[in-house]
């Protein structure tokens, strides 16, 4: 296994162990402020790794199938996890509620289905830009909802300046990224209709 695909497995492990460590500790709904936090630096671990992966693939010339379909699962795996576990959670409906769950990890579903469909057909179906923002986007309101949960059970409202910022935080980065989320989505729609359609023009 090359060093990309090390890196890959890391974040899956990772992942695993942000999930245990949010059902261990009651993070959801325990009153630990610094569950939390500790949840949310586990989190940016596993995305960070997500550029760093890409960059050695590049850079060593060690591109793989196993790292192109282990890669985008590693990220949605991590996201629409932490998602569901937020939703079910007393405070973190307030942020992001079923139906908003329900939402994104079905967009990311369909477009892991056109994606394998398309490519088994022998047509490259890459990521495309708007995709990777919605993504930046992702990495930044999970840990934001993170951060106010720790304000939250810290402080309260002795520190009321800071819980109003970073529930505004929050609150409306996980808005913008459930806009781009959908926006992408239909563009990646779009994208693999247009490139089934030339397909079959082309036989």
């Amino acid at each position: 296994m090359n060093v990309p695909n090390k890196i890959t497995t890391g974040r899956l492990l990772v992942t695993v162990v942000l999930f245990v460590y949010l059902v261990a500790t009651d993070t959801c709904a325990g009153s630990n402020s610094w569950h939390p936090i500790i949840a949310g630096v586990v989190f940016i671990l596993a995305v960070a790794t997500d550029a760093l992966d890409g960059y050695y693939a590049r850079k060593l010339g060690q591109l793989s199938d196993f790292g192109r379909i282990a890669d985008p699962v590693a990220d949605k795996l991590i996201v629409c996890g932490t998602l569901v576990f937020l939703s079910v959670s007393p405070w973190g409906r307030t942020f992001v509620p079923a139906w908003m769950t329900v939402t994104i990890v079905g967009r990311e579903l369909l477009v892991t289905a056109l994606r394998g469909y398309i490519e088994s057909r022998g047509i490259p179906f890459g990521a495309r830009w708007d995709g990777k923002v919605k993504m930046i986007l992702q990495c930044i309101a999970l840990p934001a909802m993170f951060l106010w949960r720790f304000v939250d059970l810290r402080w309260g409202g002795g520190l009321a300046w800071a819980l109003d910022a970073t529930y505004w935080l929050a609150m409306g980065s996980i808005w913008i990224t459930f806009v781009v989320t959908i926006t992408s989505g239909a563009r990646y729609v779009q994208a693999a209709a247009e490139l089934l359609r030339d397909g079959e023009r082309a036989v």
